[in-house]
């Protein structure tokens, strides 16, 4: 019986598989192999126990059927895979899961699940910020209308507003590049955190097992890895939802009639938009983004109060944990994909984009206020004119242009400055140098993260 939509709806099978409990078991028996190949490195298991360990784990022939069996009876997952790698060595067998404790296996698991999955995200970024660069470049001068607190302002242009987008993915591919090397650690130190069970060389035998799997090691832990690594992994997963919430917003309000400047792709052939009425096109990939964003972001709050542990450690982490890492995961890659893909397809509606600013003179009030400044005018008594003239135009039906004259305009003016200043593609400032230098910033982030 499948209950989670994660299982049957949502997430993409590459980082679904990360941490699916096939490969978290095939993982733990790593991090198992590694300890013995530590331990006899360090003179503390033969030569013979460490390659009957390593074979048992690398023919892979504990079944996960038969740790489910042995956890039946024993109740304890960790102890039901130590048993059934155990069955399955003979010169190893009585140093399987020596020295250390459950945590030690499933902490240094989880980092190397993190490990993979951080880059991928990465990847995932890094493709959204390519299309994005992409969009950009071809939209660096479609001007449009500017929008603040939902009415129109001063114009803008499609590559300006796609450019804070980007620089804002700069930004998370920095944070998770740069976090990476702290919220990717594993630890081999035993149930407290001392490492006394393995010795003089404990510290030397946690730094070579982390070393063997291609993480870092905890400097001092308790019996877990500290949660501040877990916490600073889902803030910068939550960030980047947020940004994508965001984007997604965006589009579904541009998409909106009234609006009509873009629009999700949508399969004329067979796509259905609605069960009732079969002329809807919604945005409904967007929509689906706001959504899963919204949860992704919720998850975090458990993990916060996983980090609060009783002494050394409790067990309250535990089954919260089996949610939120693996989904805050597998859904941030699901989302970013997706975002890509809209962002990929969109349909940019320049000529609604360019009619909507020319029909619309009352966002030209910012640009009328610096003609009348630079000829002269006080800019305060300048921004009073051009309000007066706005409400006047308003309360009459009135066009702005008209409204001016009437108020004296041109004795400051002439007509010919009047008209540039009422032009939306002559005000948008260094909309274009602004989309250049986000791209370049853009492309020497990913170049950065890629060595």
């Amino acid at each position: 019986m499948i209950i989670s939509p994660i299982d049957y709806r949502y997430g993409r099978d590459n980082v679904k598989y990360i941490f699916s409990e096939e490969n978290r078991m095939r993982l733990m028996l790593r991090v198992e192999a590694a300890l013995a190949q530590a331990e006899y490195e360090y003179n503390i298991i033969s030569r013979d126990a460490f390659l009957d360990i390593k074979n048992a784990v690398d023919s892979n022939s504990v079944r996960i059927e038969r740790v489910h069996e042995i956890e039946s009876r024993i109740h304890h997952d960790t102890m039901a895979l130590v048993e059934a790698l155990t069955e399955q060595c003979s010169a190893g067998k009585n140093f399987v899961h020596f020295g250390v404790t459950s945590n030690d296996i499933i902490d240094t698991a989880t980092a190397m699940q993190i490990k993979s999955a951080v880059k991928i995200i990465k990847d995932d970024i890094k493709n959204l910020m390519k299309t994005l660069i992409k969009l950009i470049d071809e939209n660096k001068d479609s001007v449009m209308v500017g929008r603040t607190h939902g009415q129109h302002a001063s114009p803008i242009t499609f590559g300006l507003k796609l450019s804070v987008y980007l620089d804002e993915m700069s930004r998370h591919l920095k944070r998770l590049t740069e976090a990476e090397d702290r919220i990717v650690a594993g630890k081999i130190s035993g149930p407290v955190g001392t490492g006394a069970s393995l010795g003089k060389d404990s510290i030397e035998i946690q730094n070579r097992v982390c070393e063997i799997l291609g993480i870092k090691s905890e400097l001092a832990s308790s019996q877990i890895v500290c949660r501040d690594r877990y916490i600073e992994y889902l803030s910068i997963i939550n960030n980047i939802a947020t940004s994508l919430e965001k984007f997604a917003t965006e589009i579904r309000n541009l998409q909106r009639p009234e609006i009509n400047e873009v629009s999700e792709y949508f399969d004329e052939r067979s796509q259905v938009g609605s069960s009732s009425m079969p002329s809807k096109r919604n945005p409904i990939v967007s929509e689906n983004i706001s959504s899963l964003c919204r949860f992704i972001r919720s998850l975090i709050i458990p993990e916060y109060e996983a980090a609060v542990i009783w002494h050394e450690r409790d067990l309250a982490n535990s089954a919260l944990e089996r949610f939120t890492i693996p989904y805050a995961s597998v859904l941030i890659d699901y989302v970013l994909y997706n975002m890509n893909d809209v962002f990929s397809h969109l349909y940019i509606n320049k000529e609604e984009m360019l009619r909507k600013a020319r029909s619309d003179e009352f966002i030209m009030s910012e640009s009328i206020v610096r003609a009348l400044t630079l000829s002269g005018m006080p800019r305060q008594e300048a921004h009073e004119f051009v309000r007066k003239a706005s409400m006047e135009a308003y309360k009459n039906n009135k066009s702005l242009k008209s409204s001016l004259i009437s108020a004296g305009v041109l004795k400051y003016i002439d007509e010919k400055i009047l008209e540039a200043a009422m032009d939306p593609v002559k005000f948008t400032g260094q909309a274009v140098s602004i989309c250049n230098n986000v791209i370049n910033n853009a492309e020497r982030v990913m170049k950065d993260a890629d060595e």
